[in-house]
């Protein structure tokens, strides 16, 4: 498994979405690090960890993010999930409960509609039939706005990069634990919790934000002006400060 490990203070660990890596961290860790021991690691099938094997389930990324904690002796963190990372926390949260600080979901999808359930099918039978690279430029278009990707070119080439490099077998286990999980409310769970989403983004609503936070007793909810759904890489600054005004409520 491939982890870096930043900073000193109570544990932070962020999970990425599904067909990136942690490099998408790279803007958050140095403001967190500051003030957090903030992981980052390579999910299964992504990066440089191990493959995903075809019809791997949600309880396998569950297991991995079990075992990365267990050899860092971390007996009880703050979770950062984005998207797919998101649903992990979630799956590791409804475990160990006990193993929480705070919980974040950023971009996380809940109770997706019929038409967005079967958008998110589309997608992947697409990527079945034709190879993922085949819904990387749909995905930089739904995750970014137009006009950060024509004033950012080079972030928007490194982030296409790490997608069209992802093994084939890998993406496509991973994509569809993705798109046909669904996960059930947090019985039970009353650690502090945020869920943030973007404005404009369709993967993972406002709605659906609202819903989810629901679903969690003192869960707050928040909106970014203008966001889409890679907010961590386009509206950095924003994300940072809800972050940090979150978590740091955790330091010791």
């Amino acid at each position: 498994m491939n982890v870096t490990v930043s900073g000193e203070g109570k544990p932070v660990v962020l999970l990425h979405g599904v067909g990136l890596d942690q490099a998408m961290w790279e803007r958050q860790v140095p403001a967190l690090a500051d003030r957090h021991r903030v992981i980052t690691y390579d999910l299964l099938g992504h990066g440089r960890s191990a493959d995903a094997q075809d019809g791997a389930s949600l309880d396998d990324w569950v297991r991995q993010l079990e075992g990365l904690l267990r050899e860092l002796k971390l007996e009880r963190v703050s979770l950062v999930g984005f998207s797919f990372g998101g649903m992990i926390a979630q799956g590791f949260a409804a475990k160990h409960l006990g193993m929480i600080d705070r919980l974040v979901l950023i971009s996380t999808v809940y109770d997706r509609s019929e038409s967005e359930q079967a958008g998110v099918l589309a997608r992947l039978e697409l990527a079945r039939r034709e190879g993922p690279q085949a819904i990387v430029q749909a995905a930089i278009s739904r995750w970014f706005s137009s006009d950060f990707i024509a004033k950012n070119p080079n972030a928007i080439a490194e982030i296409t990069e790490v997608l069209k490099n992802n093994g084939a077998e890998s993406f496509l286990s991973a994509y569809a634990c993705f798109a046909k999980t669904r996960l059930g409310a947090l019985e039970g769970f009353v650690r502090p919790t945020l869920i943030m989403t973007g404005e404009f983004d369709t993967g993972s609503t406002p709605a659906m934000a609202h819903k989810l936070a629901a679903t969690i007793p003192g869960a707050r909810t928040s909106i970014v002006p203008q966001g889409r759904h890679m907010m961590p890489v386009e509206l950095a600054i924003e994300v940072n400060s809800i972050l940090f005004e979150f978590l740091g409520a955790a330091c010791g």
